[in-house]
């Protein structure tokens, strides 16, 4: 009589063989458990969702789910520097931006600020710290052309510090892949954060084909800092046909 296992040693034996990929496929999971028949297995996938073992990506596609397999986060020695300082002072903070979203990047920038989110009454404090630690404190990318013309800039690390009230899309000091992309994007489209439109691009790219980025999720954020038109825009562009965006950009040269 063959032994029942739980779904708990099930989601363990689909960790232990596919946890290290990002997105796995219904196919890859089959082999896993070869004498299963396919819609049994796909009963059994749907229960392992049900109770939060397994995100549904599409059909067919899963991922571990983020509240049972950490994330790989690939910290640059700064950001790491960073949260060991702001640590010792026991404020409220987060890292954001490529930090969190490095593993998406073909090629990780040698340097680039660092953006810190930290909580809003302690940012005098936080910004002393940082620059008694030789840091370049600014409060946006915008101010970087300004350093960069008295030629400052060199060898010195730069923190970009937003000031919140909000953690709640943050865990152990960093912030959600959703949080980091939409900060990351309000830098580079608002703020002239120093890094191409193109790597943004291929950030997103990679990461909605890898199923790191929940979409829906990006939006439903996005309206916390009024990014929700953009968020839609960039999520529903796939659906859009060529001729309607260039309708769109008709209408934005005229209203110009």
């Amino acid at each position: 009589m063959t032994k029942k296992i739980t779904l708990e040693e099930k989601y363990l034996l689909i960790k232990n063989k596919l946890g290290q990929n990002t997105i796995i496929y219904f196919e890859d999971i089959r082999q896993i458990f070869p004498n299963r028949k396919k819609q049994s297995l796909y009963w059994d996938l749907s229960k392992l969702v049900d109770a939060g073992y397994l995100i549904r990506v599409r059909n067919g596609v899963y991922k571990l789910s983020e509240d049972r397999i950490q994330p790989t986060i690939l910290l640059s020695t700064t950001a790491k520097k960073v949260m060991k300082i702001l640590d010792e002072t026991g404020f409220d903070y987060y890292i954001s931006g490529i930090d969190i979203l490095s593993k998406f990047l073909h090629h990780i920038p040698e340097s680039y600020p660092i953006m810190v989110f930290a909580q809003k009454e302690a940012a005098d404090e936080i910004t002393e710290v940082l620059r008694d630690n030789d840091y370049i404190v600014v409060g946006t990318a915008k101010k970087l052309s300004d350093f960069e013309a008295i030629n400052i800039l060199n060898n010195r690390k730069i923190i970009i510090l937003n000031q919140t009230e909000s953690f709640t899309f943050t865990k152990n000091n960093l912030a959600t892949l959703e949080k980091a992309f939409l900060d990351l994007f309000f830098e580079i489209t608002r703020n002239q954060y120093p890094l191409a439109l193109q790597e943004l691009a291929r950030i997103y790219r990679n990461a909605v084909r890898n199923g790191a980025i929940d979409q829906k999720k990006l939006v439903k954020l996005s309206y916390v800092r009024n990014m929700q038109y953009d968020m839609r825009y960039v999520v529903e562009s796939k659906y859009i046909s060529d001729a309607a965006f260039r309708f769109v950009k008709l209408l934005k040269e005229e209203n110009n």
